[in-house]
């Protein structure tokens, strides 16, 4: 991947400009404008994850984003005043290839915290190192709106700082599933699990009427063949893809939303002139008490949680990978006396719940297969249908009209020629 850096004209602010890290240490980057009511929650969030660093690359902010993210001693800040709306890809692209050449990096947006499967069980230095022995290089991760308690519209004044505590709710009902390989900037990629999927929609197309891509790679391994971003901040090229799905906890609706939407509508800045937010802000201005929580609306307690939902996979690999060390490490507490559950009868407990889990997922996978091969057959019925009206419809006006009739009458006179 090549970045031709003159033309970002970067400047360092705060923070080391190098970061030595190992291995099975991670690099969390970010590109961000106006995001001072995040920086809080993001860098705690990542610090307590176990990310090594976090790098910033602010993009001309106004908000004090620049002074709050500069307040951490494991973060560094860089600015650059590129145009985000003609810059945008350019810059993420910058940040990997600088930072994360020949490592793992984690590219996510200020308002996206990432999670894994069994992160309660398995250290992230661990989840790195599964992938290491898989020689898997990028990991796909689906967006999953955090949903507030309050009301959405007519939330106005400064911008509060995010507290997850107050967006505890997410809906998985307007969810469209579709194959991954479907995806619009999936090139040259290798899948090992079919289970990966390409998802659209949720709330925000249940609520505003559109249909956004929730599906992105954010944590690649930049070998020098992979294409992180390729074509899009979804996509990626080139990567062999994880066996599992991981979240990103995207809190996008804090109380001065409509303040965000009316200044992407302003500025058309992002995809397709900002056509997204316009949709936002007419239905915002329709509806001055619009509440995201609805009744198919559920509260997290757990990433697992979305396991059970079947929002995310994991491959019977990974789950082995999970239990091997799950039981090195309370083996390890047991032998050094520390109170504990007896410790056979608490890994087979665990050990049968991630199994049950795998065969949920499969039979739910093989569900929606059924069903998704049920709407194609219903759809070429329809296809079949609409063909053969067609058809006949255009045999009806050839039979009325006089060319037929003249054919009809020779027809007929050829038959009592014969006849006679």
């Amino acid at each position: 991947m090549t970045v031709n850096l003159p033309t970002l004209n970067i400047e360092h602010l705060h923070g080391p400009e190098e970061i030595p890290y190992g291995e099975a240490e991670l690099l969390v980057l970010c590109l961000v404008r106006d995001g001072r009511p995040w920086i809080k929650a993001f860098v705690e969030h990542y610090s307590a994850l176990g990310a090594k660093h976090i790098v910033f690359l602010d993009n001309d902010s106004s908000d004090g984003t620049v002074a709050a993210a500069s307040r951490y001693d494991n973060v560094t800040v860089l600015q650059t005043k590129l145009p985000f709306k003609d810059g945008q890809l350019l810059m993420r692209q910058y940040l990997i290839a600088r930072f994360g050449k020949h490592r793992w990096s984690l590219c996510v947006d200020i308002d996206e915290l990432f999670d894994y499967p069994y992160s309660d069980v398995i250290g992230l230095g661990s989840l790195l190192r599964y992938l290491d022995s898989k020689s898997y290089t990028a990991v796909a991760a689906y967006m999953l709106d955090m949903i507030p308690n309050k009301p959405l519209a007519g939330r106005t004044g400064e911008p509060e700082e995010l507290s997850k505590e107050q967006h505890t709710f997410y809906d998985l009902s307007g969810l469209r599933r579709r194959s991954i390989k479907e995806h619009p900037h999936f090139s040259g990629n290798r899948l090992k699990s079919n289970e990966i999927e390409w998802i659209r929609g949720g709330i925000r197309d249940t609520l505003f009427r559109v249909a956004p891509t929730l599906t992105k790679f954010p944590l690649v391994f930049s070998n020098g063949r992979v294409m992180p971003m390729e074509g899009s901040p979804h996509g990626v090229a080139n990567a062999r893809i994880a066996d599992l799905s991981c979240v990103l906890f995207h809190y996008k609706f804090l109380s001065y939303f409509r303040e965000q939407v009316a200044r992407a509508v302003r500025e058309e800045n992002y995809w397709n002139n900002s056509a997204q937010y316009k949709q936002y802000l007419a239905v915002l201005g329709r509806n001055t008490s619009l509440t995201l929580k609805q009744d198919t609306s559920k509260e997290i307690a757990s990433v697992n949680d979305l396991l059970e939902d079947q929002f995310l996979v994991v491959s019977d690999a990974y789950v082995r990978w999970v239990n091997i060390e799950e039981e090195r490490s309370v083996l390890g507490e047991a032998q050094s006396g520390e109170p504990h559950v007896p410790a056979e009868a608490f890994l087979r407990a665990n050990q049968r719940d991630r199994a049950k889990t795998l065969r949920i997922q499969r039979l739910e996978r093989q569900l929606r297969d059924r069903n998704r091969r049920i709407r194609r057959s219903k759809r070429k019925q329809q296809r079949l249908k609409l063909r053969v009206r067609s058809l006949k419809q255009r045999l009806k006006g050839m039979e009325a009209s006089r060319v037929w009739k003249l054919a009809g009458v020779m027809r007929g006179i050829t038959a009592r020629m014969w006849g006679s």
